[in-house]
């Protein structure tokens, strides 16, 4: 009986400060003005005032969240985190999965915005309105998604100014590629599979970022037709479409490197093998929807069109 008197003491001090640092943040918002921004699902969200403790659910919204100059107010990031450098020293709220985001580390942290890596999340982000804590997904679908997202954390963080100067230096980089490859004509535009994993073998649609990578870089994407943004492929018709080029992020694993994707079955006759032209590129750069994605765009420029570079 003693030890539950005691349990129950000590969860109730707990609740007491809790109500006590909510009452003290909620003296220290008045005056302030409310701040409002759009999220990638295109929901508005409003914040009492700027943002002055973040916690982020994704590596892409991390580097998003520094970029628009939110740094200083990020409190807790995932263990995926891990750009820029500062990112890896701030507390873990768990991986990018939904079971494996603690949200009891969440609400300790006392966060007055969520970042949330949007509809792979949507159950802690449930959980996190349910509890009153205000969420905003970033989950853009492409170039001009991830410049707005940018722009909406500096507006919610009240470094707006610095969010509007990361997407501009964003929207340049893209346009600078696009314009170089603009007048490519189609026929030489190399074919391209890019692989994002071996069993089963799985590919990017239209509806991805890495479609758009190759596309802009002037390449063509062989699989471009197939909806949705990671199909499922076969070899045969991989053989059939006979890419010029093999890429892919280097993030999948012993499984798949160059030697094991040259020594499939039938692959020896593909332009790309015979060419020697399989590259694994840094994830980090094309597969984050971050302000880093235009450093990636510029490594497949450099791949498919070296003559355009310099």
């Amino acid at each position: 009986m003693s030890v539950m008197r005691t349990r129950n003491a000590a969860e109730l001090r707990g609740i007491i400060c809790v109500m006590v640092v909510l009452g003290l943040s909620a003296l220290a918002t008045l005056g302030a003005q409310p701040v409002t921004a759009l999220d990638s699902l295109g929901r508005k969200v409003t914040i009492p005032s700027a943002a002055h403790r973040i916690v982020s659910l994704s590596p892409e919204a991390t580097e998003a969240i520094y970029a628009a100059g939110a740094g200083p107010a990020l409190v807790g990031d995932t263990s995926y985190c891990d750009y820029p450098p500062a990112a890896r020293s701030l507390p873990k709220i768990g991986g990018f999965a939904p079971d494996t985001v603690s949200v009891e580390k969440i609400v300790s942290l006392r966060p007055d915005l969520v970042i949330t890596g949007g509809s792979l999340q949507s159950q802690v982000e449930a959980t996190l309105t349910r509890l009153g804590i205000r969420v905003f997904a970033y989950e853009p679908k492409d170039f001009v998604a991830i410049a707005d997202g940018m722009m909406a954390i500096g507006a919610l963080a009240g470094t707006g100014d610095q969010g509007i100067r990361a997407a501009a230096t964003l929207t340049a980089a893209v346009e600078k590629v696009r314009q170089l490859t603009a007048r490519i004509p189609s026929s030489r535009r190399p074919a391209v599979f890019w692989e994002v994993y071996d069993e089963p073998l799985m590919t990017c649609g239209r509806n991805s970022f890495a479609h758009q990578l190759i596309e802009v870089a002037g390449g063509r994407d062989i699989f471009s037709d197939l909806p949705g943004p990671w199909p499922v492929v076969s070899n045969e018709e991989v053989l059939t479409r006979a890419p010029d080029f093999i890429l892919g992020p280097d993030d999948m694993g012993a499984s798949v490197d160059v030697s094991r994707i040259a020594a499939r079955p039938g692959w020896n006759s593909l332009p790309a093998i015979r060419n020697n032209r399989i590259l694994l590129l840094p994830a980090d750069l094309v597969s984050r929807a971050g302000p880093r994605i235009a450093s990636g765009l510029l490594m497949v420029l450099r791949v498919l069109h070296p003559e355009l570079v310099p």
